[in-house]
């Protein structure tokens, strides 16, 4: 667990529900362990709905997005245009569930089966199951009955489990084919009983540090923590984590501390997020450890603010930049190149480059422009390709004069820019380091 330093204004001591004193220090691991939890635990509101809030989806059923997004789509950051999504929430403490799946028939797709901590424990697809048709059987950590055979069993860390499914699009004349496999997947309940509450407990809504504690605890109760956090779970107790406690029920000297805490914990946070990995040549990359991060709870808090539900490197690695060669920022204001040779991009599936503008809160979304192209990439129809394999992507603001570069052409914003490129089943050489992209050549 990586400790971030207490401020000297926030060494206040409090006495916490396991009547251990309660600093700075500790107040901060509680928060960055429960951060991706409470993360969850939100989306899984927001999804499934609760008293008064409507639901998006049903437990137990597929939701399915039907367009790629698009530069009206804002209701989440840094979007795709390769591929459809599809969603489904598990309960697994009523028993097993099988999911069935269509035949793709080569097409690229993967359903990552996400733990409430972020953690891709599981992965099917064209990479690691193949694309013919298939069923998998997904059971929870305290089943104790006899397992299915015949079929692939998944065994869950956590009750409450998220699958979600990327499905590629190859334009928009592909999306009715995409929709069609979208109709063939199916769900099957194995547990005896009826389908269980959606929250056995009305959960909380709101940003301040009562809805957060509140939900930390629900979702850790629903989802015992594993073993190996036994001695954490004893240190985050003071901080009132600890699966059962609710904030009314703290110490107001706890209460207080959380409260008074609460802004910079935050600053801390989005501080350490902001910083993230070194750059090379002006990228980020995603760190190795994405998708999958152990003990690295400080990794793991992070990825959630800024990532969530990424996928592991092993099936998708993102780079980023907002800069050029000389490190300024990218603006429409200003033309640019970036040439990519095969060697610079070694994936097994397929790449796209996708182009977003930048808001003042950080978040970036895709922009409206004369061609509704939003990411260009290996499958983009017309591509120019020169020798040895060389391409040549331009970014700016104005339509390119030069036939040849208005066809590898990506609108940019008037404004600022950033750009993200996404290697889906990337090889070896690139997640490791051995491959980096070039930087991106200011013309002007």
């Amino acid at each position: 667990m990586q400790q971030k330093n207490a401020r000297p204004e926030a060494q206040a001591l409090a006495e916490g529900g396991s009547g251990t004193p309660l600093d700075r220090t500790a107040l901060s691991e509680a928060f960055e362990y429960v951060f991706p939890i409470v993360e969850m635990g939100r989306l899984r509101l927001a999804d499934l709905g609760a008293q008064g809030l409507a639901a998006l989806q049903p437990l137990h059923a597929w939701r399915h997005n039907r367009k790629l997004f698009g530069a009206e789509d804002r209701w989440v950051t840094t979007p795709n245009s390769d591929t459809l999504y599809s969603s489904l929430w598990l309960d697994l403490r009523h028993g097993p569930v099988k999911l069935l799946l269509p035949d793709f028939e080569g097409r690229y797709y993967s359903l990552a089966f996400i733990d409430v901590a972020t953690n891709n424990f599981a992965m099917a697809g064209r990479r690691t199951s193949g694309t013919r048709a298939g069923s998998f059987v997904v059971v929870g950590p305290d089943w104790p009955d006899p397992l299915p055979t015949g079929m692939r069993v998944i065994r869950a860390p956590t009750n409450d489990v998220l699958v979600f499914a990327r499905i590629l699009v190859n334009g928009a004349e592909d999306l009715s084919a995409v929709t069609a496999l979208q109709e063939q997947f199916g769900v099957e309940m194995l547990g005896a009983g009826e389908l269980p509450p959606v929250w056995t407990e009305s959960p909380p809504r709101g940003n301040g540090p009562a809805a957060f504690v509140d939900m930390a605890n629900i979702m850790l109760g629903r989802n015992p923590p594993p073993n190996y956090e036994t001695q954490l779970l004893a240190r985050v107790a003071s901080a009132g984590i600890d699966g059962a406690s609710r904030w009314a029920s703290l110490p107001a000297s706890v209460q207080a501390l959380w409260e008074s805490a609460w802004p910079a914990l935050h600053e801390d946070l989005e501080s350490a997020s902001a910083s993230g990995e070194p750059t090379i040549n002006g990228w980020r990359y995603s760190n190795i450890q994405a998708g999958n991060f152990g003990t690295n709870y400080a990794q793991r808090a992070r990825t959630a603010l800024r990532g969530l539900l990424a996928l592991e490197p092993a099936e998708a690695y993102y780079a980023g930049t907002g800069v050029d060669q000389d490190g300024k920022p990218l603006s429409g204001a200003h033309r640019y190149r970036l040439c990519l040779s095969p060697e610079d991009l070694p994936v097994n599936a397929f790449w796209s480059l996708s182009m977003y503008c930048r808001e003042a809160d950080g978040r970036s979304y895709f922009v409206a422009n004369p061609i509704g192209r939003y990411a260009i990439g290996d499958r983009t129809p017309g591509l120019t390709v020169g020798p040895a394999g060389v391409i040549e992507l331009w970014l700016q603001h104005s339509e390119p004069a030069d036939p040849g570069q208005r066809a590898n052409w990506l609108p940019a914003p008037a404004g600022e820019f950033r750009v993200t490129l996404r290697a889906y089943e990337p090889r070896a050489d690139f997640r490791d380091g051995r491959v980096r992209l070039p930087a991106v050549e200011r013309l002007d």
